[in-house]
């Protein structure tokens, strides 16, 4: 049997608005989940275009017997666990192989003869919602065009924050955020605020998603890529894939110049300022231990004397070594030697021991819009303390904004993280996070970038931001740990 493309997604009823749970003792089944939680979480599977299965965080498989009878006990793709989709006004309703239709009321769970209310169910993405969205046809990523104000379908790369796409759910519907926080709309003109003409439900094509709108039309790229709704049908061209962002970052030398391929591919840090040859994108191998680097030319770093960007897929010469030093990066080559600057800036693998001249400060280019997920859920804001709070099942949007070093010993990256309100993260002195300072009085943070897509975030008093289970955010880890690490 072939294997299956895997989603993981949540279920919201239409009738009731709660999410279908797989309660931890007991495999017992009820759709009584207030938010998207790990025991509302189903890996949706697809063997073939047209069945699907649902795998509980147990890890058993959801079933329906020839009564109607329900229940979530089977530890392997068997024919009871086959269901089918069919669509209605962009919900899904559920078709067991015996003919029946998978509804629920509370505890009460049953497959019927005929769709009704509560036969009908929301798909709610279980993912990280910063995205990167690749035509499936055209094999191109979609991003923002400012002066166009749109959205086009045309880079080979996703490069910079402009193809960076937050996916908000709301409403049980969809909207598509550019990273200038407008809203896409069906007609592809882009939005300050959502309405209607933003929402869309999603369907799911084996390992690719199509975008339908309150119209019943589908997202595609038009002409020079443009994305908008086109037609009422899901073809090849409505397809796209849902890819993780990876970081994409900027590096300033201890000469105050930033490191590029403008000149040609050999790595110099002689630029001022920052466009798309500055940009590096950072891939971190499978255990973390390495990382290499993407230019927008399409070609890795390669330390081989002179450093280059000229490899066209990741080989041991383009794998290196990644060291913080306090608030600064270095890079170690295969070879054992550390990448460093000479006077004209031309980056060489040349020094057994780290210099000064090989430190560099790292900027995050590709999240200014930044959203951060623990182990125990999402971080937002609670409203009437503005305090941070680390296990919300919805995200609050914040800003990651550069600032300079306040002293030449300080010299490094630092940050400011504010709210979509304009208020800024400060540490209280219990060591809590509140949304309170204003720009000029803001806090400071350093973050470091640990494994793909996760961040660790460390205060002025030297302490990492870390979560608990109850909620509780504060100022207090010792070291990097599970629960000081944030998926952005």
């Amino acid at each position: 049997m072939a294997e299956p493309s895997k989603w993981n997604i949540g279920l919201m009823n239409d009738n009731s608005s709660k999410y279908l749970t797989a309660e931890t003792f007991g495999f017992k089944l009820n759709s009584d989940g207030v938010s998207l939680r790990k025991k509302q979480t189903w890996s949706l599977e697809q063997v073939d275009g047209e069945a699907i299965y649902l795998k509980s965080h147990l890890g058993r498989y959801l079933t329906a017997d020839p009564k109607g009878n329900l229940c979530c006990e089977a530890e392997e793709r068997e024919s009871n666990a086959k269901f089918t989709v069919e669509i209605k006004d962009g919900k899904w309703a559920l078709k067991s192989v015996h003919g029946a239709y998978f509804g629920a009321n509370g505890d009460q769970l049953k497959c019927v003869a005929k769709i009704g209310k509560t036969e009908l169910w929301t798909v709610h993405l279980a993912m990280h919602p910063q995205i990167n969205l690749k035509s499936v046809l055209r094999k191109r990523y979609a991003h923002l065009d400012e002066e166009d104000n749109d959205v086009k379908v045309s880079e080979l790369i996703p490069w910079g924050a402009d193809a960076t796409i937050t996916l908000k759910f709301s409403g049980g519907r969809y909207f598509l955020v550019t990273s200038n926080g407008k809203y896409v709309s069906a007609s592809g003109d882009l939005q300050d605020e959502p309405n209607d003409d933003c929402s869309f439900s999603v369907e799911f094509h084996q390992t690719s998603i199509a975008f339908r709108d309150h119209k019943g039309k589908y997202l595609t790229a038009v002409g020079t890529g443009k994305l908008q709704s086109k037609k009422e049908t899901a073809g090849k061209d409505e397809l796209f894939q849902l890819e993780d962002s990876h970081p994409q970052v900027s590096f300033i030398g201890h000469t105050n110049k930033r490191v590029s391929i403008k000149q040609h591919t050999d790595l110099r840090a002689n630029q001022m300022d920052m466009g798309d040859t500055e940009i590096f994108q950072l891939e971190f191998s499978e255990d973390g231990k390495t990382v290499s680097l993407l230019g927008n030319n399409g070609m890795y770093w390669v330390a081989n004397g002179p450093v280059s960007a000229t490899e066209k897929t990741i080989t041991p010469k383009a794998q290196f070594t990644m060291e913080y030093h306090n608030n600064q990066v270095a890079f170690k080559a295969h070879t054992g030697m550390y990448l460093t600057s000479n006077k004209q800036g031309q980056l060489l693998d040349g020094t057994p021991e780290l210099e000064e001249a090989g430190k560099f400060s790292m900027e995050i280019v590709n999240r200014p819009l930044l959203i951060l997920k623990g182990e125990f859920g999402f971080i937002g804001c609670k409203t009437s303390t503005n305090r941070l709070e680390c296990n919300r099942a919805a995200y609050d949007v914040f800003t990651l904004e550069v600032e300079e070093a306040e002293s030449e010993e300080e010299r490094g990256t630092w940050y400011k993280i504010g709210s979509e309100k304009g208020k800024y993260w400060r540490v209280e002195g219990d060591g809590s996070i509140s949304v309170s300072g204003e720009a000029n009085s803001a806090d400071l943070f350093e973050i470091f970038l640990e494994r793909r897509n996760y961040l660790c975030i460390k205060a002025k008093n030297g302490a990492y931001l870390r979560g608990q289970q109850n909620g509780v955010f504060n100022a207090n880890g010792k070291s990097i740990a599970k629960d000081s690490l944030w998926e952005y």
